[in-house]
């Protein structure tokens, strides 16, 4: 794929925007007929992915705000990278950009401690997530929670049919794919690092764009010949993770690759089992010829042209198409590649016919056939790329240019016989010829390289006319939004447990293709609940009778599932007159002198224990519902016998535990004899917010006279203490209003004889 690159090093608002090629490589394979007969359109409409690319905010100026959701069906986002020995990037000497970089980023949710190889990390975090977005504040932009992804979650939320989907790699960032693919450990974390990834950015899916499987890609890159089998076994570890959160989150959770259009990426890949576990696959049908060659001829040519002279390989998007059908790929899982910019050399004769098509490329005066594209500059170098918007507005019957038009290959390019300049491109006739050969194979959609390409007003051009987006959403979308079809899958796994007068019904998730909103569950015909849960407990029910429950979920766009059914009877009344079995192993867990805390092992019950009964030399002294009590207001230095006794809901009571006798300490402080125990330190943040507890604790030993809270490794509290060894010793600090972000607790206790640490307790504040 042709994909430009660009990271902002040391979140500065400065961009390199590289480029690179796709190097076409060889086909074999029979040629197909022009014509195809019409296939049927996708069960579920047409897909339009276009690439955004992150760099393309600076200098291009393209920003979120830019696209046009309502033509698109999905976003890949370019590029999120691999961490591998703790630094990502490219140092080939053939990279566009060969710096590296720490995958550790206190500013990146995901990278602020040690990240393992094989993680997903960003490629470009300030414009990621740090760049500022409006309302948002300073601190939530520093913490990750701006930048592209953002604005991608506000254009998602005024955009509800819209998927975005992260895509790694890359031409530039291909370098660590074979190494992760080649063991089982590095394919889980990859795995698994997919799934937190869409989970806290909020993407919908993830795009692996390895460029190349088995044959390298850039120098230096990673490669072997168990790539084939590999990549196979990465894809599959994907989807597996990404399927289980899928039923966790109630949505399914996408996978696609941009692939090689050539018999030599087929080779070296398993399509037929790939395509299985995928949700389809990009196919780039472009760049099958460019100025790494001395020769002329088309980026994107959609049939082949007999006159070509390298017709015999095949570089034409029809065969690449049927490769990949003959290779067992489904017709509908395969997404067609569209070029939204063209490719050129200089110095090119214009032959016979004078449009200077398939013909010899001498240079200019330093030898060079790459001319300088849309962006190019000094410091990047000539590409030979050319934006269509830059096309459009300044090449085509302009400026020396002549459009000329090829029937074989349904192209157009443009010539200019005094500098030689030929270039090859799609424009809006073109792209009508690929919509309708997408529609003639019964393919899954399109797909373009990238949004700020296409025909706007931009700093390099102004394009006033029509725009290729248009052209693709009119042919497969109709020109309107993609309306939501598509019901969620049936709730799995109905099951019932039930009591006299109530049934709890779980379920197992069901999946949608843009998410559940909640589940319906009936009793027989009557709608009796909804939740958002996978569980329901229906209460007010006739003991010994049958009902018949049904489950079903729905979506955003008001589509439901089929229906799980479950028929189950409730219990009959029995008369309880069982008593719960005896508590064992009571015993003091802890005392003081005015005290004394007990434990048991629990009791049982036929039906159910609902407490305990606590006695202190006879007499009730409390109740609980746990296996614990504090006996409290006792007398120093005196022996108490207690017992304990179960109870369930009937009123039945078990008979006393075997007493325990505990005698109260002497009375005063007791001080400690040596350095505090070492602290236990728990948070109550359950529900993830900005308000919680830090709390330590020792159950017995040396207490301390003074403890420290550090925050992040900062002392953040200090407090003096009661020494009251050897008894327990706690205390707390409350935090109320805490930013998103990851906090590291831990406690120092100190008193004369020294101190000592707890262990660390991490808090995450969505």
């Amino acid at each position: 794929m042709t994909k430009q690159f660009g990271r902002n090093l040391a979140k500065r608002l400065r961009m390199a925007a590289l480029s690179f090629s796709l190097l076409a490589s060889s086909v074999s394979m029979i040629g197909a007929a022009q014509a195809a007969s019409a296939g049927a359109a996708p069960a579920d409409g047409y897909k339009v992915v276009g690439y955004f690319t992150s760099w393309g905010i600076y200098g291009r100026n393209f920003q979120v705000s830019d696209i046009d959701a309502s033509k698109l069906t999905h976003i890949n986002y370019a590029f999120a990278d691999i961490c591998w020995g703790g630094r990502h990037g490219n140092p080939s000497p053939d990279s566009p950009n060969k710096t590296t970089w720490s995958c550790t980023d206190a500013a990146v949710p995901l990278q602020r401690g040690s990240v393992p190889d094989g993680t997903i990390v960003l490629g470009e975090p300030w414009a990621d997530v740090n760049q500022t977005v409006p309302g948002k504040t300073y601190s939530e932009c520093q913490e990750g929670g701006c930048g592209n992804f953002e604005r991608f979650r506000q254009l998602k939320a005024a955009n509800p049919h819209l998927k975005t989907i992260i895509s790694v790699g890359g031409w530039t960032w291909s370098n660590r794919f074979s190494d992760v693919a080649a063991s089982a450990a590095t394919r889980q974390t990859f795995a698994k690092s997919a799934v937190q990834f869409l989970r806290t950015y909020g993407f919908d899916g993830v795009d692996l764009d390895w460029e190349y499987p088995v044959s390298g890609g850039l120098t230096g890159n990673s490669y072997r010949p168990a790539d084939k089998q590999n990549y196979t076994l990465l894809l599959q570890d994907i989807r597996n993770e990404l399927d289980a959160a899928g039923k966790q989150d109630g949505k399914r959770y996408l996978l696609t690759i941009a692939s090689g259009a050539s018999q030599n990426y087929a080779n070296n890949t398993e399509l037929s089992k790939i395509s299985s576990i995928l949700d389809w696959i990009n196919i780039m049908t472009y760049d099958f010829h460019g100025s790494w060659e001395k020769q002329t001829g088309f980026n994107a040519p959609l049939y082949s042209d007999p006159r070509d002279p390298a017709d015999a390989t095949k570089f034409y998007v029809d065969g690449a198409v049927n490769i990949y059908k003959q290779n067992g790929v489904p017709a509908d899982k395969i997404v067609l590649g569209l070029a939204f910019y063209g490719r050129g050399w200089k110095g090119c004769e214009a032959g016979a016919a004078g449009d200077g098509l398939y013909q010899a490329c001498k240079g200019g005066w330093d030898g060079s056939t790459v001319p300088a594209g849309t962006w190019d500059d000094w410091a990047s170098g000539p590409s030979g790329n050319f934006d269509y918007g830059d096309l459009a507005a300044n090449y085509v019957n302009k400026n020396g240019y002549t459009r000329y038009w090829n029937d074989y290959a349904k192209v157009p390019y443009v010539y200019n016989p005094t500098n030689g300049v030929f270039i090859g491109y799609d424009d809006v006739e073109s792209i009508g010829h690929k919509t309708n050969y997408i529609k003639q194979q019964g393919l899954g959609g399109a797909m373009f390289w990238e949004a700020s390409n296409d025909c706007r007003t931009s700093s390099k051009f102004a394009c006033t006319g029509p725009k290729l987006l248009d052209k693709i959403a009119t042919d497969l979308q109709g020109g309107k939004v993609p309306s939501d079809t598509v019901p969620p899958t049936a709730p799995g796994n109905l099951t019932a447990a039930k009591t006299t007068t109530t049934v709890t019904l779980n379920w197992e998730g069901s999946t949608d293709n843009y998410g559940v909103t909640g589940y319906e569950v009936y009793n027989g015909s009557t709608l009796v609940g909804i939740t958002t849960a996978k569980t329901y407990t229906v209460s007010g029910l006739t003991p010994e009778t049958a009902y018949t429950f049904k489950v079903l979920a729905k979506d955003a766009a008001g589509n439901k599932s089929a229906a799980s059914q479950v028929t189950v009877t409730t219990d009959k009344v029995v008369p309880d007159n069982v008593a719960p079995s005896v508590p064992t192993n009571v015993q003091a867990a802890s005392k003081t002198d005015t005290s004394v805390n007990l434990t048991w092992t629990a009791s049982t019950d036929n039906i159910g224990v609902t407490g305990y009964d606590v006695y202190k030399d006879g007499v009730l002294a409390g109740t609980s519902a746990t296996t614990s009590y504090a006996v409290t207001g006792l007398t120093a230095n005196t022996s108490y016998s207690f017992t304990v006794k179960a109870k369930d809901a009937a009123g039945n009571a078990s008979a006393a535990s075997t007493a325990v006798i505990v005698t109260t300490n002497a009375g005063g402080v007791v001080k400690a004899t040596g350095v505090p125990a070492a602290p236990a330190v728990t948070h109550d943040n359950w529900d993830n917010d900005g308000n919680y507890n830090i709390t330590f604790n020792i159950w017995w030993g040396n207490n301390g006279s003074s403890w420290k809270l550090y925050e992040n490794n900062q002392v953040v509290f200090t407090e003096s203490l009661v020494d009251n060894s050897p008894n327990a010793q706690t205390a707390k600090k409350e935090f109320t209003g805490k930013a998103k972000g990851t906090y590291k607790y831990k406690v120092e206790l100190t008193n004369s004889f020294g101190t000592s640490t707890s262990q660390e307790v991490t808090v995450t504040v969505n």
